[in-house]
């Protein structure tokens, strides 16, 4: 049993590699620094300017909100490049391999995680103070934690929607996008949760991201770290139930492939 949760871990290993490998194809770390984490920062102080004009606290609440998407964002990511490997033609090779491809897939995009949480505790460090945000030494640690949280959580949601839309790659942008759409309306990320009815609260609370947001505002309300643990908990648990969902679709899908002997996810 050791011997195969070790091979599991070596091929998750694996795959993050060449996930990463592609990253670092698209960008070096001057294009990242100075183009994509810039783009992202400006995303933030839009919002976060346009609070201004809202009335006395909105600025801060709308720079947090969406300095915490821009992790989310990143998470999302995985919907498009899990479509990749159809993309590059290496399905049917994953398939006919003894490893798991729903394995495979899961670590194919992990590179998504480090790169969103930079952005969004870069967002804090550095706009924090626009909106007169302090936050100590020890609020950094917890709301990283929490951060990477976040990540693990909506990029188990972005895994699940690219195991949907692996054979309709023209729709993973789409799909993506109104995912993310749809949790800045009902996480908490522009208006508070509790404003959209409880119809779509109840969505909301579904959604990865909602109760991690609402930690990370706790912990800089200076709120108990019971509340903190607990809306972590949940957190944690939504991200679980989209994680199993989406490797149960992908192997659901690589034993079709392999019991009729189509090409894997081709039909």
């Amino acid at each position: 049993m050791t011997s195969g949760i070790t091979r599991r871990v070596r091929v998750l290993l694996w795959a993050a590699r060449a996930g990463a490998a592609d990253h670092s194809a698209v960008f070096t770390w001057k294009t990242w620094l100075f183009g994509w984490f810039v783009r992202m920062l400006a995303q933030v102080l839009f919002f976060a300017t346009a609070g201004n004009l809202l009335g006395p606290g909105q600025a801060r609440y709308l720079l947090v909100g969406n300095a915490v998407l821009m992790v989310a964002l990143h998470g999302l990511f995985a919907t498009a490049s899990t479509t990749w490997e159809l993309e590059n033609g290496t399905l049917p090779l994953l398939v006919a391999s003894p490893s798991s491809p729903s394995l495979v897939l899961t670590g194919r995009s992990l590179f998504w995680l480090p790169d969103g949480v930079a952005c969004g505790l870069g967002a804090f460090l550095l706009l924090g103070p626009v909106v007169h945000l302090p936050i100590g030494l020890s609020a950094v640690a917890l709301v990283t934690c929490l951060l990477v949280l976040v990540g693990l959580t909506t990029y188990a949601l972005g895994l699940f929607l690219g195991s949907l839309v692996l054979t309709a790659t023209d729709l993973r942008n789409v799909v993506s996008n109104a995912a993310l759409v749809v949790m800045m309306a009902l996480s908490g990320v522009e208006v508070p949760a509790s404003a959209v009815g409880p119809v779509l609260g109840r969505i909301g609370a579904a959604l990865p991201l909602t109760h991690g947001l609402l930690a990370i505002r706790r912990v800089l309300d200076g709120r108990g770290g019971g509340q903190v643990a607990l809306l972590a908990a949940q957190e944690a648990l939504v991200g679980a139930c989209w994680l199993a969902a989406a490797v149960a679709v992908l192997t659901l899908r690589a034993r079709r492939s392999r019991r009729d002997g189509a090409a894997l996810f081709l039909t």
